[in-house]
């Protein structure tokens, strides 16, 4: 039997997902381990292996697909309690993160000020590259020039 299996490791909880060739889903939780991930996705995967009475071993050698998912980011910018972060964006794109549409609850309230973003605009450093939406590199990457202008700068000290 193939299975597919997903895992979410949240702040407090990690959730694993098995589904298999039919389409059934069985459901594992565990709690999240902070020292070392891998533990509370290996005790999730181990309820849901047991409900399907299967060894972890077992279902890891009959598993085609793993995806992998966190919310640690996301819980980290909800709550504000993020590193000091800079943001690296294409040239001409530095307010990106400033004119934001989604995380205003009425996008369309134009009334209503824009939320602060998720890194200060003083941290924000343009750089000369470009991807295209097929993910084909339009303009590539200058290192030199991206360590000239962070040295040049010291915004973000």
């Amino acid at each position: 039997m193939a299975y597919r299996i997903s895992v979410d490791t949240g702040g407090t909880f990690t959730d694993v997902v098995i589904a298999d060739e039919k389409g059934r889903h069985t459901v594992g939780k565990a709690l999240t381990t902070r020292g070392r991930a891998f533990d509370g996705i290996r005790a999730a995967m181990e309820t849901a292996a047991a409900d399907l009475d299967l060894k972890i071993g077992t279902l890891l050698t009959e598993t085609d697909v793993l995806i992998y998912g966190t919310t640690y980011a996301t819980n980290a910018i909800v709550t504000k309690k993020v590193a000091k972060t800079a943001f690296l964006t294409t040239q001409g794109f530095p307010d990106i993160l400033v004119l934001k549409e989604g995380g205003k609850f009425d996008p369309h309230d134009f009334t209503l000020p824009y939320p602060e973003p998720y890194i200060p605009r003083r941290h924000t450093f343009e750089i000369a590259e470009r991807v295209g939406a097929e993910g084909q590199v339009i303009t590539p990457i200058d290192r030199r020039a991206c360590a000239r202008k962070s040295s040049s700068r010291s915004r973000f000290a």
